[in-house]
């Protein structure tokens, strides 16, 4: 019922949640990560790719023991900043999962409101 008809608008959403998603992870990476190979801020100048209401986008694998406060040998690291958990959760869960709520929320309302009327 409610899929059919806004796909194309969860879509933007998803489309619109990943560039900001992105685009603060760039900043974080040219500011904190810049003298590295380069390999990071490639992957976040990319846009995410949505179809059929999944997001890709593609990272290094090593962006995740970017978000560790300790490195391989216990020590804590000289440069650290959260750039994937912490973003990724924020914008991706917290996000989307608020304005999903408040138009769903608002749509089945309205639908279970007319369902109401016509009887």
């Amino acid at each position: 019922m409610l899929t059919e008809n806004y796909t194309h608008i969860l879509n933007g959403l998803l489309m619109e949640q990943g560039q900001q998603l992105l685009a603060t992870q760039k900043m974080i990476g040219t500011v904190y990560y810049i003298n590295r190979t380069g390999t990071l801020l490639d992957s976040l100048g990319q846009k995410p790719t949505v179809t059929n209401l999944k997001m890709t986008i593609r990272y290094p694998l090593y962006i995740r023991f970017l978000d560790m406060k300790k490195g391989t040998g216990g020590k804590k690291k000289k440069y650290y900043e959260p750039i994937y958990n912490k973003y990724v959760y924020g914008y991706l869960y917290g996000g989307i999962y608020r304005r999903l709520k408040a138009a769903l929320g608002g749509e089945v309302r309205r639908y279970v409101v007319s369902q109401l009327n016509t009887e």
